[in-house]
C-alpha cells in the first residue's frame, strides 16, 4: 500500500441519504412485497472473501459497488451507498463510503401536526458499523483503504432472504434503469418523480426502484 498514489482533493461532503421524506420510508425499510426468487444464485466465492480487501483496485466504483454486493450476498446482508466525496472544483467524485444497510438509526419524523397516524414500517437501521470505503487513485483506478466487517445484527442464513435487501434486487443496476433515470432528470424531473414514473412504465414489483437509487445513478452522472 505504501506506494499507491492517492488522488488528493479539497474536500466537499454530498450526503447521499437525503430524500424526501415521503420517499424515506421506502428507501429505508423493507416493508414492500418482494417476489420470491431462485435460490441458485451464481456468485464466485474465490473472488469476495475476507482476506486482502484492503488494497484491492478495481477500475470503476461500480466494480467496487459490485464486489462488495457480491460479498454481502454471500455473508448475508445488504449495501447501500452512504457518502460520496466530489472535488470542489470538478464535482469529479474522489471517494465513497459503502455500508451494511442497518447503518445509522431511524429519523425521527417531527412533524406531527397533521394527526394522522402514519403506516408503521419495520425498523431496519440500527447502527451496523461495517462499511467499506474506495478511494480514487491518481491513475484513475479505485481502491479499498478502509474496510470494517463488523456486524451488529444477525445475518440472513439462506438466499431468499439475503434477496430482500435492496441491493440484491438487480433492476437498478441495469444500464436499461440507469439510461432512463438519467432521460427522467434530464427532462426536468425529481428522484421521486422519476421512482413514480418507472413505477408506472412497469408492472412488475421486481423492477420497482427507489428515490435513493436514482439519486445513487445521477451522483454518478
Amino acid at each position: 500500500m505504501n506506494d499507491t498514489e492517492v488522488d488528493v482533493h479539497p474536500i466537499e461532503t454530498h450526503i447521499i441519504e437525503d430524500v424526501d421524506v415521503d420517499d424515506l420510508s421506502k428507501a429505508t425499510y423493507e416493508s414492500e412485497k418482494i417476489n420470491e426468487v431462485d435460490g441458485n444464485v451464481e456468485c464466485d466465492k474465490d473472488k469476495v472473501n475476507d482476506e486482502s480487501i484492503v488494497g484491492k483496485v478495481f477500475d470503476t466504483t461500480d466494480d467496487a459497488y459490485n464486489f462488495y454486493n457480491d460479498y454481502a450476498f454471500i455473508h448475508g446482508f445488504g449495501i447501500r451507498i452512504h457518502t460520496t466525496f466530489k472535488n470542489k472544483g470538478t464535482n469529479e467524485p474522489y471517494r465513497k463510503i459503502l455500508v451494511c444497510d442497518k447503518e445509522g438509526f431511524k429519523r425521527e419524523d417531527g412533524d406531527t401536526s397533521s394527526g394522522l397516524e402514519k403506516k408503521r414500517h419495520r425498523e431496519v437501521r440500527i447502527g451496523c458499523k461495517a462499511m467499506l470505503r474506495i478511494s480514487k487513485r491518481k491513475d484513475g483506478k479505485w481502491f479499498v483503504d478502509l474496510f470494517d466487517d463488523t456486524h451488529n445484527h444477525e445475518l440472513s442464513i439462506t438466499p431468499t432472504k439475503v434477496m430482500k435487501h435492496r441491493s440484491h434486487s438487480k433492476f437498478h443496476h441495469t444500464m436499461e434503469c440507469k439510461s432512463l433515470i438519467v432521460q427522467l432528470n434530464q427532462s426536468g424531473l425529481k428522484p421521486s418523480q422519476i421512482k413514480k414514473a418507472i413505477k408506472a412504465m412497469k408492472t412488475s414489483n421486481e423492477v420497482d426502484v427507489t428515490s435513493k437509487q436514482c439519486v445513487d445513478v445521477l451522483s454518478e452522472q
